[in-house]
């Protein structure tokens, strides 16, 4: 019975090296992989607590769903509904497989992310170095899909974003729903502009973004449970030359959060190895840069291509997109009639109401003078001696 007590535990031990090391190749196993999502108290510091390991996954993710909230600066007053399968695509630089950590030794050097590289079998491994993921290595693009749509009325856009997939294979379930809301300005001082000017047009946007990600590996009963949630807060200044054109500059800020949860036990050996996932990876949080161009191609098709920038590059793709009006807006011209605004008027009045002043100040002085002279050539009245009674000139 002792010598079976030790030959199991020493498969025990052989199974337990072997999923907790890196294959054959120089990847990262599972284990060394997952181990980053958990802080435990005393955990090996090769695998435990290692948030810059896992940072890129939030990073490029966060970029993703912060994008393609707007498709216009302008929000028109008349009823207007969209839809369509926006897609964003950041390109995995060399920023994203390596990061900056200090060993337990106290040494700081780059090291690779879950994006990284393998090992070089040809070389002497140190001991200490957790190598990349091969399936998230060979990312060229990172992208995330789902669906959006919109209505908008009276100058004000609410905007709806989700996605759900069932469970296949190891990703055991996926879902994503986001809201945004949009508001322009430009009804406000589009009818004062020159008319090489009116197609410009600003306006504020809010998105967020909240989405569930389960994934179960190989070999593994429970599985890593990561919540995301994104915000961003943009203005949109949009310049119109044509109808069908439109060139939009964005500025804004952004932020994005990962939280894991969860717990999976390795099937051959479940006390001996498990993971109980539970460290929040911030990503990139801060002030981002946009461009984008905006078509309109008959009633409905409406494409967006642009690029963002926020501590990473991305391009948003948005071409299959539809967006139809019902219904005809004012133009500024109409606009400034209702409110009785003449474009250059304001000088022209003060120039008219200058000419009045003088005109009337000269009409005071003529009058003026004509009643003086008036006065001045009027004889002086003499008294009628005929008018003495007889009798008084008797006496």
């Amino acid at each position: 019975m002792k010598t079976l007590a030790k030959y199991t535990i020493a498969i025990l031990m052989g199974a337990s090296t072997i999923a907790s090391a890196m294959d054959e190749d120089g990847w990262a196993s599972i284990y060394e992989s997952i181990a980053a999502f958990e802080d435990r108290p005393g955990g090996d510091a090769r695998y435990f607590n290692r948030p810059g390991y896992v940072k890129p996954i939030i990073e490029n993710l966060g970029n993703v769903l912060n994008s393609n909230w707007y498709v216009s600066a302008n929000v028109p007053q008349s009823l207007n509904f969209e839809f369509g399968l926006p897609i964003s695509l950041i390109p995995i630089g060399d920023d994203d497989r390596k990061f900056s950590e200090t060993n337990i030794l106290g040494i700081t050097s780059d090291v690779p992310t879950i994006f990284g590289e393998n090992h070089d079998m040809t070389q002497i491994y140190d001991g200490m170095t957790v190598y990349g993921n091969e399936t998230l290595n060979g990312l060229g693009v990172f992208t995330y899909p789902y669906l959006q749509l919109g209505v908008s009325a009276f100058h004000a856009r609410v905007v709806l974003r989700g996605m759900w997939l069932p469970a296949i294979s190891e990703l055991r379930g996926f879902s994503l729903f986001g809201f945004g809301l949009q508001y322009s300005f430009g009804r406000w001082f589009q009818y004062m502009l020159p008319p090489a000017a009116q197609g410009l047009d600003v306006s504020i946007v809010f998105g967020h973004n909240s989405s569930s990600i389960g994934y179960r590996p190989k070999d593994y009963n429970g599985q890593l449970d990561l919540d995301v949630s994104t915000n961003t807060f943009d203005v949109v200044i949009g310049y119109k030359p044509f109808n069908f054109f439109e060139v939009m500059m964005t500025l804004g800020y952004q932020s994005a959060t990962m939280e894991s949860s969860g717990h999976l036990e390795y099937k051959e050996n479940p006390t001996g190895m498990f993971i109980n996932p539970n460290i929040s990876v911030d990503g990139n949080c801060g002030f981002k840069f946009g461009i984008a161009i905006a078509l309109q191609l008959g009633k409905s098709y409406h494409p967006v291509v642009g690029f963002d920038y926020a501590g990473k590059s991305s391009f948003t793709t948005n071409i299959l997109y539809l967006r139809q009006q019902f219904g005809e807006d004012k133009t500024p011209d109409e606009i400034a009639k209702e409110k009785g605004y003449v474009r250059g008027a304001k000088k022209e009045e003060k120039a008219d109401d200058a000419a009045e002043k003088n005109a009337a100040t000269e009409a005071e002085s003529t009058d003026a003078q004509q009643e003086l002279s008036q006065e001045t050539e009027q004889p002086a009245e003499k008294p009628v001696a005929d008018d003495v009674p007889a009798e008084e000139s008797a006496e």
